[in-house]
C-alpha cells in the first residue's frame, strides 16, 4: 500500500494523482485496508459489496462490476490499490461537476466547510500525469 511504498513510488502515486493530498491518499489506504477482508490487497466483488453495505449505500451486483470494471486496468477482475485510486479519482470528479454546477451556495444551510468546497470547485484543476504510466507495486 501507499504507506508501505519507497518514497520514489509514494511520490509517483502523488504525481499520477495530484488531485488527493497525501493525507487523503493515506485515508484511502485504511479505507481499502479496511474492507479487503482477505488480506489479499485487492478489492474483489465481495469486499466491495460489503464496503457499500457497511456505509449504508449498497449497490447492486452489476454495478458494482461496472465499477470494477471501470478501474480494471490489468483486466484481473478486481481493484488494487492503485486502480482504486482511480474510482476515487473519478469521485472527485464528479463531486467538481456537481458543484460547479450549481450557480449559488447556501453558507447558511451547508456551513463554512460546504463553501470551501464548493469555491475550491470552482478553481483550475492541477495538470494530471499521464494515467497510462503504470507502475507496479
Amino acid at each position: 500500500m501507499f504507506s508501505n511504498l519507497s518514497f520514489k513510488e509514494r511520490q509517483y502515486i502523488l504525481k499520477e494523482f495530484p488531485e488527493l493530498s497525501p493525507n487523503l491518499i493515506k485515508r484511502y489506504e485504511k479505507t481499502f485496508t479496511r474492507y479487503d477482508t482477505d488480506n489479499d490487497g485487492y478489492l474483489d466483488v465481495e469486499d466491495l459489496k460489503g464496503m457499500m453495505m457497511v456505509r449504508g449505500v449498497p449497490w447492486t451486483h452489476s454495478a458494482i462490476v461496472r465499477l470494477i470494471k471501470d478501474a480494471d486496468e490489468d483486466g484481473d477482475g478486481k481493484l488494487s490499490f492503485r486502480e482504486f485510486l482511480i474510482t476515487q479519482r473519478k469521485n472527485v470528479e464528479w463531486a467538481r461537476r456537481v458543484l460547479c454546477a450549481l450557480p449559488e451556495i447556501d453558507v447558511g444551510r451547508v456551513g463554512v466547510k460546504g463553501a470551501k468546497k464548493y469555491f475550491e470547485a470552482k478553481q483550475p484543476l492541477p495538470p494530471q500525469a499521464n494515467h497510462k504510466n503504470n507502475m507496479s507495486y
